[in-house]
C-alpha cells in the first residue's frame, strides 16, 4: 500500500511537470501561430489595399480615356447629319474600346450605330442613364443593364449631345459587355493564389464584375452579412475582415473608382491565407510533442529520489488529521519540509481556537433570533431556508421541521405568486436584494399582508447566505387602501372626486394616444334645476337627490367605465373603449333613467333631468382640451332646452323628443 501511496504521489508530480510543459509549449505555439497570424494578416492587408488601388487607378485610367474619346467624337458630329452612321463607321479604331458606338436623339430614339442593331437599334427614353444625362447634361457611366435587341449585359459611357445654345440633343454612348473576355471590366484573370479574387459593383450596390458569372447584375447581400460593403457603398476605403459574396470569411480591401462611382473590392480567403500559419504551427507541434516524451521518463526517476522524505511527512498528517497525534513531528534535515511541519502545526492550533469561537457565535446568534419579537430566517447561498425562528413560527404557523418551500408557496396568494417568485430570482442575482408585499394565508384561513425584507451575508469574498426579516402589516396596509380610497373619492356620492378624475382622466388620455385603435369618451353631466330643490326643501334633500343620481350613473355604467362628481350638481362619465355610437346610447340611457327618478319630499315631487354634453378624444386633444369641449357641449344642452344629449363639435343632439 505504501509503494502504491508512492508511486500515486510521484505519479501526479510527473504529470504536473509533464502538464506544465504542456502548457508551455501550447503557450509558445500559441504565440507564435497568434503573432505569425497577425503578422501576416496585416501584410496580407496592407498587399490587398495596393491591389484594390492598382485596379481602382486602372478603371480609372480606362474611363477616362473613353470619356475622352467620346467628348473629341461629340465634337466632330452633327445629330442631324444624314451621314451620322458612315461616320460612326469610320470610328473602327474605337471599337477596341467599345463593343458598339451608338448616337440617340434628345427623346431617345435611335439614330444611328456601328456595328449597327440587326433591329434598327431599341428607344431608350426609359432607361436611367439616358433621364439622367438628360436632366444633367454631363458624361455618365450607366448603371448595368440587359440590352433590350442584344439580352446582354453590358454598362455604357455617355456623353450628352448638346446645341450651341446648351439646349439638350440627345447622347452618343459606347457599351461595353460585362462578360466578354476581351471587355475591360473583366477582371476575372486578375487572381492572388488559389482563390483570392477581384469584384467591381456600382455604388448603388449593382455586380458589374465577379469571377463567377452567376453573381454579374445581381444585387450585394445587404449590411447584416457584409458591414463593410455596405460601409464602401456609401464610400468608404479602406480594409478588414469581411465576407465573400459567397459566404466564405475572407481579408478585403476596398476602393473606390470616384468617375464612375464604383467600388472595387479584393478578397483573399482567410483559409488561403491561414494555410502557411497552420503548417508551421503543425512542425512545432511536432517538436514540443518529442521533446515530452523524451523528458518523462528521466523526470520519473529524479522525483522518485526526491519525494522519499516528503512520503513520511504525508503520513503523519494523516495521523493528525485522524486525531492519532496532535502536531507533526519530523525528524528530517531537509529545512524546507520543517518549515512545512512548523506552518502546519500553526495552522492546526488556529482552526482549534476558531472552532471553537465558531462554536460560542453560533450559539449567541441562535439565542438572539430565538429571542426576537420579529419573524426572522435563515437561508443558505442558493436561498434555501434552513432556520425559523419562533416569532416567525407563531406568524405563519409552519414550524422549522414542516417547512418546505411548496408549503410556504402554497400560502401565498395565488394573485402574488408570480411576483413572490420573481422577487427571490432577483434577490439571488450578484447585485439583489429582497424587498416584497404579499398575501399570506395563515392556519386559520384569514389572509395577512406580510412585508419581506432579506440581505445578503458575505465574508471572505463569498456569498454566505441571506438573514430576513417577516412582519404582519396587514393593519397598516388596510388603512392605507382606505387613505388612499377617501383621497379619490367624494364621501357623499362614493363617486371618483375631481383629483381621482383628473388621474383617471390622465391615464385614459396617454393611453389613446399611444394606441390609435383605443377609442374614449367623455360625457359631462349637469343637474337642471337642482337649486329649486335646495332652495326650497334644503341641502339635506339636494344630498338625498346626488346620492339617487350617483346610483343610476353607477348602474347605467360598464365596468370599464369610471363615474366621477366634480363638485356640486356636475358629474363626469369617463368610458374607455366605447365607440361614438356606444358613447349616445350610454348617454340617452343615463339622461332617460334620470327622468324616470320620483323624487318626493314633504309631499312635492321634485323632476329630475340633466344636461349631457358628450365629446370624442382625438389626436389633437389632452385631458384639459377633451373636459373643455365635453363641457360646452353639455352647456350647450342647457341652452336648448335642458334634458337633452349633446355631442361636441357637431351639430347633432339627443333630446327628450
Amino acid at each position: 500500500m505504501a509503494r502504491w501511496v508512492t508511486l500515486s504521489l510521484r505519479l501526479r508530480l510527473l504529470l504536473g511537470i509533464g502538464l506544465g510543459w504542456l502548457v508551455l509549449v501550447a503557450a509558445l505555439l500559441g504565440y507564435s501561430h497568434l503573432s505569425g497570424g497577425n503578422l501576416t494578416r496585416h501584410e496580407n492587408l496592407v498587399h490587398l489595399e495596393y491591389e484594390a488601388q492598382l485596379v481602382a487607378d486602372q478603371l480609372s485610367r480606362e474611363l477616362a480615356e473613353r470619356q475622352r474619346v467620346l467628348a473629341q467624337l461629340a465634337d466632330d458630329i452633327a445629330i442631324d447629319d444624314p451621314e451620322l452612321a458612315s461616320q460612326l463607321q469610320r470610328q473602327q479604331p474605337l471599337l477596341a474600346l467599345f463593343d458598339r458606338l451608338m448616337v440617340f436623339d434628345a427623346e431617345g430614339r435611335p439614330v444611328a450605330d456601328w456595328p449597327p442593331f440587326p433591329e434598327g437599334g431599341p428607344e431608350i427614353n426609359y432607361r436611367p442613364y439616358f433621364k439622367h444625362v438628360k436632366a444633367f447634361r454631363r458624361p455618365h457611366v450607366s448603371e448595368p443593364y440587359r440590352g433590350g435587341e442584344t439580352g446582354i449585359d453590358q454598362v455604357m459611357v455617355i456623353h450628352p449631345l448638346l446645341g450651341d445654345g446648351g439646349e439638350f440633343l440627345g447622347i452618343l454612348g459606347g457599351n461595353t459587355r460585362l462578360r466578354d473576355g476581351k471587355a475591360f471590366l473583366n477582371l476575372r484573370g486578375r487572381r492572388l493564389g488559389k482563390a483570392g479574387h477581384l469584384m467591381v459593383a456600382t455604388a448603388d450596390g449593382q455586380v458589374i464584375s465577379h469571377p463567377n458569372d452567376a453573381w454579374l447584375t445581381r444585387w450585394l447581400p445587404g449590411p447584416d452579412t457584409h458591414p463593410l460593403v455596405e460601409q464602401a457603398l456609401l464610400g468608404w476605403e479602406g480594409s478588414g475582415e469581411s465576407n465573400t459574396l459567397d459566404g466564405e470569411p475572407a481579408l478585403a480591401a476596398f476602393r473606390q473608382v470616384w468617375p464612375a462611382s464604383w467600388v472595387v473590392a479584393v478578397y483573399l480567403p482567410l483559409a488561403q491565407l491561414q494555410a502557411p500559419v497552420d503548417r508551421y504551427a503543425r512542425e512545432l507541434r511536432w517538436v514540443g510533442t518529442g521533446s515530452v516524451v523524451v523528458m518523462l521518463p528521466m523526470l520519473w526517476w529524479l522525483l522518485g529520489l526526491g519525494l522519499r522524505p516528503l512520503y513520511r511527512l504525508e503520513r503523519q498528517i494523516g495521523r493528525v488529521g485522524q486525531g492519532k497525534a496532535e502536531r507533526l513531528e519530523l525528524n528530517t534535515g531537509m529545512v524546507e519540509l520543517q518549515q512545512v511541519a512548523e506552518a502546519f502545526n500553526r495552522v492546526e492550533e488556529g482552526r482549534h481556537e476558531a472552532m471553537e469561537s465558531l462554536v460560542a457565535r453560533e450559539a449567541f446568534l441562535m439565542s438572539v433570533l430565538a429571542s426576537s419579537p420579529v419573524g426572522m430566517f435563515l437561508t443558505d447561498p442558493r436561498g434555501q431556508v434552513n432556520y425559523l425562528n419562533p416569532a416567525l413560527t407563531g406568524l405563519s404557523g409552519i414550524s422549522p421541521e414542516d417547512y418546505r418551500p411548496l408549503a410556504w408557496l402554497r400560502r401565498v396568494h395565488p394573485e402574488d405568486r408570480s411576483l413572490f417568485l420573481e422577487g427571490w430570482r432577483q434577490a439571488l442575482l450578484p447585485s439583489g436584494t429582497l424587498t416584497q408585499l404579499y398575501r399570506f394565508r395563515r392556519p386559520e384561513g384569514d389572509w395577512r399582508w406580510f412585508e419581506v425584507h432579506a440581505s445578503r451575508v458575505s465574508g471572505g469574498g463569498r456569498v454566505l447566505g441571506y438573514v430576513g426579516l417577516v412582519q404582519d402589516i396587514t393593519d397598516r396596509h388596510q388603512r392605507e387602501q382606505r387613505q388612499r380610497w377617501e383621497a379619490e373619492h367624494d364621501p357623499l356620492t362614493r363617486c371618483l372626486n375631481r383629483r381621482g378624475f383628473v388621474r383617471r382622466l390622465k391615464a385614459a388620455c396617454e393611453l389613446s394616444r399611444r394606441k390609435a385603435d383605443h377609442t374614449l369618451a367623455l360625457v359631462m353631466l349637469d343637474l337642471d334645476h337642482f337649486k329649486v330643490v335646495n332652495d326650497s326643501a334644503g341641502h339635506a334633500v339636494g344630498d338625498e337627490l346626488l346620492q339617487k343620481v350617483a346610483a343610476v350613473l353607477g348602474d347605467a355604467m360598464r365596468d370599464e367605465d369610471a363615474v366621477a362628481r366634480l363638485g356640486g350638481d356636475e358629474f363626469a362619465m369617463l368610458l374607455p373603449g366605447a365607440s361614438n355610437e356606444a358613447a349616445r346610447e350610454i348617454a340617452e340611457r343615463v339622461r332617460q333613467r334620470l327622468v324616470a327618478i320620483d323624487f318626493r319630499h314633504g309631499g312635492r315631487r321634485f323632476p329630475v333631468s340633466a344636461s349631457l354634453g358628450v365629446a370624442f378624444f382625438s389626436e389633437d386633444d389632452n385631458d384639459v382640451s377633451l373636459v373643455e369641449r365635453a363641457d360646452k357641449a353639455s352647456y350647450r344642452a342647457k341652452q336648448e332646452g335642458r334634458n337633452r344629449v349633446v355631442m361636441a363639435d357637431t351639430s347633432l343632439s339627443l333630446d327628450n323628443g
